[in-house]
């Protein structure tokens, strides 16, 4: 090795190549692979993400496959795993998958209890799986990592003027 920067870019591979195999530990898989929930599970789970977060000019959550992302984080945490394996079947008995879903969503989001934690921890894991993904930084987004500005001009938004 000549120097620090041939270190710095054999170590940056590196990371690369462990990432891309799924060797670096708290990653989710890029490869969409269920590892803790059932199908029926899956399938209950990918509606409830694609109602909170729906395809509009960019994919929308199932697409992205934030539901993947929610059994990573259920396989690496076994006790939000059985918490949201047991939110799950609180929400099928609910008739989510039958019945008006956004309704069903929009009132456990102005309740309180159960209701009110259930809907929350969906959407908090909806909103960071999705801004997670690619089609959630670059394509909705437009964020790219490679760039840079040579200068930042600020809010433009009267109001916080």
């Amino acid at each position: 090795m000549n120097s620090r920067r041939e270190l710095i870019q054999i170590g940056a591979a590196a990371a690369a190549v462990a990432q891309e195999h799924h060797e670096v530990p708290g990653t989710p898989p890029a490869k969409k692979a269920v590892r803790y929930f059932k199908p029926a599970e899956m399938e209950l789970l990918a509606r409830i993400v694609e109602t909170i977060l729906p395809a509009s000019d960019t994919p929308g959550a199932a697409a992205a496959g934030v539901h993947f992302y929610v059994d990573w984080q259920a396989f690496t945490n076994k006790n939000l795993g059985a918490r949201l394996r047991r939110d799950l079947a609180w929400v099928r008995g609910q008739k989510f998958l039958t019945g008006d879903a956004v309704a069903l969503l929009t009132a456990w989001s102005r309740s309180t209890g159960e209701p009110k934690r259930i809907f929350t921890q969906f959407k908090d894991l909806t909103i960071d799986g999705y801004y997670g993904t690619r089609e959630g930084l670059q394509v909705e987004l437009g964020w790219n990592a490679n760039t840079f500005l040579r200068e930042f001009k600020g809010c433009t938004h009267n109001e916080d003027a």
